[in-house]
């Protein structure tokens, strides 16, 4: 294990870095057009929420960053919760569909991927497909799904039922960016940039090993990691970054230790400076990481 990170060349550090830094910038440019409808932000408005929520995935588990940066957002310019978080749903199906991309395009040009994989990458197509649907119809026909939920709950209290229809109507903003096909476009678009960064910093990470794979190998780990943080897991994705990375690669022939150093190098080289200024924006806003792991424990709860 130690002979791999021996030959580990960090002079491509600069590199990852930079990648790390348009990554996060195209997310805040994506989450700013997502968030028009609400109100328009700047670009560096959105920063320090999305920043600090990402740190909050790092040091959390169960992605309970996405709760804070939806808490920070809306308390600091005093929006709706559940439009915010609305936006963060949007994106997350975003990032699935170009990550099922990434996977089927592997499916398609890679032979002999392990089963989980196509089971997997097959399963999740269904799932985003079948929301995506539902997802695009509630936001054009938002009234025949509030009335047909009515239809279904008429059994609730008026309190409760009230409640409903307002967290509703405020869902029904918060996706609102959807509907205009440029819009859109420029969404899916920037999507796509996001996740070959992402693409790219893997390849970075396996060639300062030495490891010079066919591209495909990177774009592959980069869909099998992204699909594996995906689901709720630990603080900052540890284990699951690791396993994505030994069992995808070694498809190609890379051993396991080249393996895990190149996923820790990769994971690392965002995890630090994320991470890092994450915890300066949350002292800047006065924050503080016992208030802000409460904050998302009661979120978590309540929903």
């Amino acid at each position: 294990m130690s002979q791999s990170f021996e030959k580990l060349n960090l002079s491509t550090l600069p590199v990852m870095l930079l990648l790390v830094f348009l990554f996060f910038w195209l997310k805040a440019v994506r989450w700013r057009l997502l968030l028009a409808p609400l109100r328009e932000f700047r670009t560096r408005e959105v920063v320090p929420p999305l920043l600090i929520g990402f740190m909050g995935n790092n040091i959390l588990p169960a992605h309970l960053g996405e709760l804070i940066r939806v808490f920070v957002l809306s308390h600091k310019f005093a929006l709706s919760k559940t439009a915010v978080l609305s936006s963060v749903i949007l994106e997350r199906v975003l990032d699935m569909l170009v990550i099922l991309v990434f996977v089927g395009v592997g499916l398609l040009v890679v032979e002999d991927l392990p089963p989980w994989v196509e089971t997997g990458a097959l399963t999740m197509a269904v799932m985003a497909l079948i929301f995506s649907i539902l997802l695009v119809t509630y936001v054009f026909r938002a009234q025949m799904f509030i009335q047909a939920y009515r239809k279904i709950f008429r059994f609730l209290p008026p309190k409760p039922s009230h409640k409903l229809d307002e967290i509703m109507e405020s869902a029904t903003q918060g996706l609102a960016s959807i509907k205009s096909g440029r819009t859109a476009f420029w969404l899916i678009l920037n999507s796509f940039l996001q996740w070959t960064l992402m693409g790219g910093m893997v390849y970075i990470s396996l060639t300062s090993l030495g490891l010079w794979l066919h591209p495909m190998a990177s774009i592959i780990t980069t869909g099998v990691s992204a699909l594996g943080a995906a689901i709720p897991s630990t603080p900052g994705y540890f284990g699951v970054i690791q396993l994505s990375f030994w069992v995808t690669l070694q498809i190609f022939g890379v051993d396991q230790a080249d393996a895990f150093a190149s996923s820790i190098y990769y994971q690392m080289s965002q995890y630090i400076p994320v991470t890092l200024v994450g915890l300066y924006y949350l002292n800047r806003m006065g924050l503080g990481l016992k208030q802000i792991q409460e904050t998302a424990t009661e979120e978590r709860e309540e929903g």
